[in-house]
């Protein structure tokens, strides 16, 4: 009787064992799936912001591009300097951001042209806080006259 006793506390004890262990194993799991969700939230986070911010860097040079484009050809003919005629580059630099639905910041000197823009993005997957995060891009052109040689 003695050794029937014995043998069920020992798997009594055996079996709290086990129960102990399962919950930390579920435990363990339920870290590792949060720990995945968060990675996976930022990578996806990142790759949208990174998207985001190429294009938004693209509308700029395009802007700045279509800038340069406005040369004041009565300054060229008088003088031979390449200048920009500022007011009709600065319209065409916001009419390319404005058919994206932003407002450029636009600087006119001589013969140079930079755009400034910034936009909120949303942040979908740890939108913590605000929710967005806000990007900006820049870029400069030159205006030339004529060929350049080596590029």
């Amino acid at each position: 009787m003695w050794n029937l006793m014995r043998g069920l506390t020992r798997g009594r004890i055996r079996s709290a064992g086990r129960r102990s262990e399962a919950g930390v194993v579920s435990l363990f799991v339920v870290v590792l799936f949060v720990a995945f969700l968060l990675t996976a939230g930022v990578v996806i986070d990142s790759a949208e912001l990174r998207g985001q911010r190429r294009a938004l860097s693209d509308l700029a040079r395009q802007a700045a591009r279509a800038a340069v484009q406005e040369v004041d050809v009565n300054l060229y003919r008088l003088t031979g300097r390449v200048g920009l005629d500022a007011g009709a580059a600065v319209a065409a630099a916001r009419a390319v951001t404005a058919r994206s639905g932003l407002d450029a910041d636009v600087a006119v000197q001589g013969d140079r042209a930079s755009v400034s823009l910034s936009r909120d993005v949303r942040v979908r997957v740890l939108g913590l806080g605000s929710g967005s995060v806000q990007i900006s891009a820049s870029a400069e052109a030159r205006a030339i006259w004529g060929v350049s040689a080596g590029r």
